[in-house]
């Protein structure tokens, strides 16, 4: 890693960072936390599982950590994903998925102000407008969704929740975002509305991103920064997220803990496919800016030089190195990506990309063309290798090409701003 950042001027805006926590392993990330090994600044909560994970939120909360509320609105009105936990909330139909006419009454009876109620009961800093997934800008649920945005505001307020903050997630595709006139009607009509962060998760596009695929990305984002809003690049994570962050098209990324890092929504629309679905063990490889299954895993760390190369070295996160990756893949993860971020964040907007392409990509670059040497002996680990390091190879130029196209004048998304602690409730308090 670089030498020590001295600062001539003020100290830079730092990259910001949520976690979703999702449906599962809470117990271990108490673990973590009380480890110390789960410093993070913002964690998004589902609302089907606030219940479940109240120590794991009460214990974040002490900690100070900004606790934002997803309603999964959006999952609960598709076809292909409505079931599950998130029917028992209040609401939830139980029977079908959420229709537009469902929300018609934005009043106290109706979802919006279940939604308002539940965020102040629980305390919580902020909350995800309750949004869809549109395929386009002109999809009839994207003029609803702006609205209920709106009415979210006012029924947060009427419930006494003024100080609770929305941030608008835009869920769409990716062909929708690369087109320019969609981009502009969605800036239109979200400019002056109701809330403080813009989220983007877009389906299609996450940490396995192609080259050219994040460089159209970032390209994208430029737009929106019309809003004058910061800009939280939602289920995106690896060197992906790391470079979208760099070049200033978002204040942010979001993702899970070692999962939740790309978005698909092509199956949303269709009925929920059965079996199949559970999430196994993965394991972060930063050298490959891949995730890996554990027993992948195990079975590369057996390859003669395989641990050397691609094992953590950091002693304060694995001192056994790829055994300690293997015991403890979401301590890894979050160490190695807190560190990935607070590294970057050190360094002034206007060299940070420069920093990123030298001290992360071009270190990816050349482990994974080592990695792609390894005798490994079966040949779809070979691919696999060879693959990871063509993608890194092919992004450090086409990265590189992009910053040598706009320099270092583009726009930068707005930086976040820290928000207060929720309805005045003393430090680990949840209702």
């Amino acid at each position: 890693m670089p030498a020590t950042v001295h600062y001539l001027h003020s100290q830079p805006d730092p990259i910001g960072q949520f976690v979703r926590i999702g449906n599962s392993g809470h117990r271990q990330l108490e673990t973590l936390h009380s480890a110390d090994q789960m410093r993070v600044e913002h964690v998004v909560v589902e609302a089907a599982w606030i219940g479940v994970q109240k120590d794991l939120i009460h214990a974040l909360r002490e900690a100070r950590v900004q606790i934002i509320l997803e309603p999964n609105i959006a999952e609960l009105s598709a076809l292909g994903r409505y079931e599950g936990a998130g029917q028992r909330l209040p609401w939830a139909n139980s029977s079908r998925p959420l229709a537009p006419q469902d929300f018609q009454t934005t009043s106290d009876r109706g979802i919006i102000g279940a939604i308002a109620r539940f965020a102040v009961e629980h305390k919580v800093h902020a909350i995800l407008a309750p949004t869809h997934f549109v395929e386009t800008v002109l999809d009839r649920w994207f003029k609803l969704d702006v609205s209920l945005c709106e009415a979210l505001r006012a029924a947060l307020d009427a419930e006494g929740g003024e100080h609770i903050a929305i941030d608008y997630p835009l869920i769409t595709t990716y062909s929708a975002l690369r087109d320019s006139a969609q981009r502009r009607a969605f800036v239109a009509s979200l400019r002056d509305r109701s809330f403080d962060n813009l989220w983007l998760r877009i389906s299609g596009f996450g940490a396995d991103a192609s080259p050219a695929g994040v460089r159209r990305y970032i390209s994208a984002l430029f737009d929106f920064h019309g809003l004058a809003k910061p800009i939280v690049a939602d289920c995106v994570g690896g060197l992906a997220g790391l470079a979208i962050a760099s070049f200033g098209a978002s204040s942010a990324i979001a993702h899970g803990v070692a999962e939740k890092e790309r978005f698909d929504a092509s199956d949303w629309n269709g009925p929920r496919r059965r079996g199949g679905g559970g999430q196994t063990g993965r394991l972060y490889v930063p050298g490959l800016d891949r995730m890996i299954r554990v027993r992948e895993a195990q079975a590369l760390f057996e390859v003669r030089g395989a641990r050397r190369l691609l094992s953590c070295h950091d002693p304060d996160c694995c001192p056994l190195g790829a055994d300690d990756m293997i015991k403890n893949p979401k301590g890894h993860f979050l160490t190695q990506r807190r560190r990935q971020i607070s590294d970057l964040s050190k360094v002034a907007e206007g060299r940070r990309v420069e920093h990123f392409l030298n001290y992360h990509l071009a270190v990816a670059d050349r482990i994974a063309r080592q990695a792609a040497k390894l005798n490994t002996g079966e040949d779809a680990m070979t691919k696999a290798l060879q693959r990871a390091s063509l993608r890194l190879d092919r992004m450090r130029s086409v990265l590189e090409d992009l910053h040598r196209t706009i320099g270092n004048d583009a726009s930068r998304s707005r930086p976040l701003r820290r928000r207060g602690d929720a309805g005045g409730a003393a430090a680990g308090e949840l209702g």
